[in-house]
């Protein structure tokens, strides 16, 4: 169930859009993103990104956007699933990303030693992909009843 507070934003929001104004929301599908390390042609999953909160922010969001549909306010227009990727170099370099963007996130230790090992390879060309799955959705808010 989403928390009020998210259902009221999306009433707020809804009283704030002029016009031909919609409601874009961007947020992860909730499922753990997968770590892969390439090695030239070849990709080797080797793990996922943990999270603090179990991606339970997620689910909550799209909750509170159903609940703003089934009372209303907006209609979805469009919805696309987009896959967003990550690249570094090194594992440091990702955990430096983590830390800057996305606070609650870690990789396991079991999971790091995996790419380190990878990375160790005689590979000539060689990176570390995150891959995250993104909700994109367009929603046109409907007139007061």
């Amino acid at each position: 169930m989403a928390p009020e507070s998210m259902v009221h934003a999306l009433k707020q929001i809804r009283g704030l859009l002029k016009g031909n104004g919609r409601l874009l929301d961007i947020h992860p599908n909730g499922e753990p993103p997968p770590i892969f390390v390439r090695l030239n042609e070849e990709r080797h999953l080797t793990g996922w990104i943990q999270e603090e909160s179990d991606y339970i922010s997620y689910a909550q969001a799209e909750d509170a956007l159903q609940e703003a549909v089934q009372r209303g306010w907006f209609r979805r227009e469009k919805r696309q699933l987009i896959t967003f990727a990550t690249y570094a170099t090194d594992l440091e370099t990702l955990r430096e990303h983590l830390r800057q963007n996305w606070q609650d996130a870690w990789i396991e230790d079991l999971v790091a030693m995996q790419i380190e090992n990878q990375l160790n390879s005689l590979a000539h060309d060689k990176e570390i992909i995150v891959e995250e799955q993104i909700w994109l959705s367009r929603y046109q808010p409907l007139p007061a009843k």
